[in-house]
């Protein structure tokens, strides 16, 4: 009887079985797999006292697979195939061949000025991939989704991004108040820390009593408090409130411009207090190396380039 560590065996010996059952000759199986005759012979008896079956019997002047060896080959196939994908180079990825789906989780504020630019690259350069985007809603966990990778990557505007992730500093943008032409404040070049903190404002819901977003983080750090008045869910609300009421909002001046466009926005410089919004992409190290991964970070740097680089007037 075999001892338990008698009973190993490796890729090189699964190999010879899978050929000697399809070639059924010791002498075809040593040509191909380049091994002599007795070594093939000597795996072919060890593996028979292993499995306790003859595996390939005679029948006239030739061998023939037992029905026990028949049924080993798919397993053999797939065992082998598996070890040469745990073995093989890592591999390369093509976008205009690529498939698949990218989840990104983003925050509100690039949806008007980022995502669409970004959506519209990867289109091009990888026609075949899906994207999938969500916000980064009040209690959504994305560092955990990033972990158990139901996230690919995350894109926001933290003071400091978290410190248990990847991250690359994308851009930096001014902040700016955004008001209706009938502000009172909307023929205004600028505001003071004081007058900023005598208005009435409009905010996004904050992510959590921790995070309170980088305006009122900032404000915080001040020992300073503004005047929320009105709070809401998405910042594709954010225009038409500011339309028909007297609130300031105060985001980045690329988001602005995009809206002051085609919407009667007024948008002024920020107390220089607040300093700039910095943006961020965060992802885990578990996709790090990945070629995907890898290609969809340059996509999203490539778009934060371009926007740093232009006057967001342009964009």
């Amino acid at each position: 009887m075999l001892k338990s560590e008698d009973k190993q065996i490796d890729a090189r010996q699964l190999r010879i079985l899978l050929t000697l059952i399809e070639e059924c000759s010791v002498t075809r199986t040593a040509e191909i797999l380049n091994q002599s005759q007795p070594y093939v012979s000597l795996v072919l008896k060890r593996l028979r006292e292993l499995v306790g079956d003859p595996l390939l019997v005679r029948s006239g002047a030739k061998l023939v697979p037992t029905e026990r060896a028949r049924s080993m080959v798919e397993p053999i196939r797939a065992v082998l195939a598996g070890i040469e994908q745990v073995v093989s180079p890592a591999r390369t990825f093509v976008p205009a061949e690529a498939s698949g789906t990218f989840h990104i989780a983003s925050a509100d504020c690039m949806e008007a000025f980022f995502l669409p630019r970004l959506i519209a690259q990867m289109r091009t350069a990888a026609p075949g991939i899906r994207l999938t985007i969500r916000s980064i809603e009040q209690g959504y966990d994305y560092a955990a989704a990033l972990e158990r990778g139901e996230l690919d990557a995350v894109i926001g505007n933290w003071p400091s991004p978290p410190q248990n992730l990847k991250t690359v500093h994308l851009m930096a943008d001014d902040i700016v108040c955004l008001m209706g032409e009938q502000h009172p404040l909307a023929a205004a070049q600028s505001l003071s820390m004081a007058r900023y903190l005598e208005v009435e404002h409009l905010a996004p819901v904050p992510m959590s009593s921790a995070d309170p977003g980088p305006i009122d983080g900032r404000l915080a750090e001040l020992g300073l408090k503004r005047d929320i008045r009105v709070m809401v869910p998405e910042f594709n609300l954010v225009p038409y409130v500011l339309l028909s009421s007297d609130l300031v909002f105060t985001s980045s001046r690329h988001f602005a411009q995009h809206y002051s466009a085609f919407l009667p926005i007024r948008t002024i410089d920020a107390p220089a207090e607040f300093g700039k919004m910095r943006f961020y992409l965060l992802w885990h190290e578990r996709a790090h190396a990945a070629p995907e991964n890898n290609w969809l970070r340059n996509q999203i740097i490539g778009v934060a380039r371009a926007l740093a680089t232009r006057p967001a007037a342009v964009l």
